[in-house]
């Protein structure tokens, strides 16, 4: 399968041009999208549904979007709904069905000046013959006391996702609630974790969130580092360096076929981060 991670800036690109429509085209064509800064009815990107947008774009994807800052929007919209909440989050987009998604909050550090919310969308996805978890991230760029606690929760999910089992557990006892959806989702010990990390492969976030083999089977491997490619190669935002990631299960180790950057990608102040992986 094919997988990619982008931080899309809520669409404005190196140009400052908002555009959605290259976006689209950037990442099409791959199993699994996950997209960072993504939002609903912001003035900055035209007080649109960016996720909605971005899934007529992309017809033949399932989509979830997970907002972790979710507020109240003074603006009217004339013979519309006046309550449209105001929302910036990750979304996930797959060629195949979403069986299940939730979205995890992410700890933050409120003395810091604009310290916004966080969080992880999981969502199940099917594979051949089974199904993955995939996470879109996105840790804050402050702090590395605020990253490392938040690289703790990520972890703390993944490795108590498959025993906390899914959406519900069992058949409710009452038929009569309508509580009969059929089989729980399957909850898989194989996780792929895409985002923008906010931190350089030499950092302690990166030694604390990255295993250094498959000897930690409740941690993450770096995708790009076990193909073999070197740092150079793997900027994900010009002046900064590798701050993107494709992290995931060390039981994935020996499946990487491929790894790259779309530096030609102008849509963003990030570059698309790719993987093929065989699941």
């Amino acid at each position: 399968m094919r997988f990619v991670t982008y931080n899309i800036g809520y669409g404005i690109g190196r140009d400052g041009e908002n555009d959605l429509d290259r976006i689209a085209e950037v990442v099409e064509g791959a199993d699994v999208i996950a997209l960072q800064e993504v939002e609903r009815f912001w003035p900055r990107s035209g007080m649109v549904d960016q996720p909605r947008q971005l899934g007529k774009r992309l017809p033949g994807y399932w989509w979830v979007f997970g907002p972790n800052i979710d507020l109240h929007s003074s603006e009217t919209f004339p013979g519309e709904d006046a309550d449209r909440r105001r929302q910036f989050g990750n979304m996930l987009l797959a060629r195949r069905p979403i069986l299940a998604s939730r979205n995890i909050p992410l700890t933050r550090c409120s003395h810091l000046p604009f310290s916004m919310q966080r969080g992880a969308m999981e969502g199940i996805v099917k594979a051949n013959g089974s199904t993955l978890r995939v996470y879109s991230t996105h840790l804050c760029y402050l702090s590395a006391e605020t990253r490392l606690t938040q690289i703790a929760a990520i972890r703390d999910a993944h490795e108590v996702a498959p025993r906390e089992g899914g959406a519900w557990a069992g058949k409710h006892p009452d038929k009569a609630v309508g509580w009969i959806l059929g089989d729980e989702p399957s909850v898989p010990e194989e996780a792929v974790l895409l985002g923008d990390m906010n931190f350089l492969p030499d950092s302690e976030e990166y030694a604390a969130h990255v295993a250094p083999g498959a000897s930690e089977p409740c941690g993450f491997v770096d995708g790009w580092r076990a193909i073999g490619r070197g740092e150079d190669d793997g900027v994900t935002k010009p002046g900064h360096g590798r701050i993107d990631y494709g992290l995931m299960s060390p039981s994935l180790l020996g499946r990487v076929r491929e790894a790259w950057v779309d530096h030609d990608a102008a849509g963003s102040d990030h570059q698309p981060l790719w993987f093929d992986i065989d699941v």
